[in-house]
């Protein structure tokens, strides 16, 4: 039961349903949520604090909060990533399939209420002082919507999947006015194919964008390497 709580908190994470600094719910509204015992939440949750996920913060205002997952991501080694590296390449060939395929269907199925749902996170996305665990936050609640909206509780689940894999490499990435505006204008683009339900654009608009991010990330490993290497 420890395992499962662990894995259902660690990707809310890593996915960023609770933001760097957002106090997680009490012990007593966890146990009731998973239905489980206070000492099965308490292992679930030493083994996220010993991840770094989260922290225990004493005193009037304290609890458990969730720490950067971007600040500890840019502290990972050039070996970490070389490690990991081929995995993750294959991960970003699965969903090269998975996510085109979601958009394509979603162009043919997504309600006026997803649609809004979509502009109003790209809305939020654009404001001049959004900081980056908030908008990388709105970069994954664009993706998962989008998921849901293809209709297929199967490819929403594996683009949740992988959103959990490949949020960790994606959070090495420098945090930009040119990153920001390179996102904010493919979200626009898809957006746009989604109210025409063009499906076969939608489709190759989103392999495109995660071709983006393939090479974006792929070009930051290779600077790791080289630097690596000098040193």
């Amino acid at each position: 039961m420890s395992d499962f709580i662990y894995e259902q908190l660690e990707e809310a994470i890593i996915l960023k349903e609770f933001l760097s600094n957002e106090q997680l719910p009490s012990e007593r509204e966890l146990s009731t949520l998973f239905n489980c015992s206070r000492l099965a939440l308490r292992e679930a949750l030493a083994a996220l604090e010993q991840q770094g996920l989260i922290e225990k913060r004493l005193g009037a205002k304290g609890g458990t909060f969730v720490l950067p997952t971007t600040k500890r991501s840019n502290h990972r080694s050039s070996s970490d990533i070389e490690s990991s590296w081929e995995d993750l390449m294959d991960i970003f060939e699965y969903r090269s399939i998975i996510e085109p395929e979601a958009a394509r269907l979603a162009a043919l199925r997504i309600s006026d209420e997803e649609l809004d749902s979509l502009q109003l996170i790209l809305d939020q996305s654009q404001h001049q002082l959004i900081e980056r665990e908030e908008f990388r936050s709105l970069d994954v609640k664009f993706h998962l919507l989008l998921g849901r909206a293809s209709g297929n509780p199967y490819l929403e689940n594996a683009i949740r999947k992988i959103r959990t894999r490949i949020n960790p490499a994606l959070d090495l990435m420098p945090y930009s006015n040119e990153v920001k505006t390179k996102t904010i204008t493919d979200h626009k683009y898809l957006l746009a194919a989604l109210h025409e339900r063009n499906a076969s654009l939608t489709k190759d608009m989103m392999f495109n964008h995660i071709h983006g991010s393939t090479e974006a990330i792929s070009n930051q490993f290779l600077k790791h390497s080289i630097t690596n290497d000098e040193t």
